[in-house]
């Protein structure tokens, strides 16, 4: 019922939860000390961050390119491979490097060394599940589906960010 009386909210909540998951799990997982700093970015970035943006992202979409047919969910995928995915990776790098205290230089060198690498496994591991989303899952429950692949792609991440 919290999908359709406050849409915003709900998928900032879950999506603040899952990335925080991600990023504790990525954590067990690395044998590291364990990183507050890293938990709260996470935490930040997947409720301020990607829970709205991916909403208005989809909504964007679905007005844009109207279901209908395989050109369109190809149209649509491409727009989603190779228009908002490189963009929202470099923002989710950055920010996430930022809310962690890395100063804009060492972030922005960062950056170069590894986009290129998350940007391929990025297109390795969402492409079939935003097929499926995309074309497939309702409108209200895409940034939820999302968010249940993000848990494996934001353990990558934080790893990657951490590395």
């Amino acid at each position: 019922r919290l999908l359709s009386t406050r849409p915003i909210l709900t998928k900032s909540v879950t999506s603040s939860a899952i990335s925080g998951l991600g990023s504790f799990i990525s954590q067990l997982i690395s044998g590291k000390q364990f990183s507050q700093k890293s938990l709260v970015a996470f935490l930040l970035f997947g409720g301020l961050v990607t829970g709205p943006v991916c909403h208005y992202f989809y909504v964007y979409l679905d007005k844009l390119v109207p279901h209908g047919g395989a050109l369109r969910l190809a149209l649509r995928i491409l727009i989603d491979r190779l228009g908002f995915s490189p963009l929202f990776l470099l923002v989710t790098l950055y920010s996430l490097s930022r809310l962690q205290g890395v100063s804009h230089k060492a972030t922005a060198q960062g950056i170069k060394g590894k986009y290129w690498l998350c940007l391929l496994a990025n297109w390795k591991i969402w492409t079939i599940p935003q097929l499926i989303n995309i074309g497939y899952v309702p409108p209200q429950y895409r940034v939820l589906f999302a968010n249940v692949v993000a848990l494996v792609w934001n353990i990558y991440l934080a790893k990657k960010a951490t590395s």
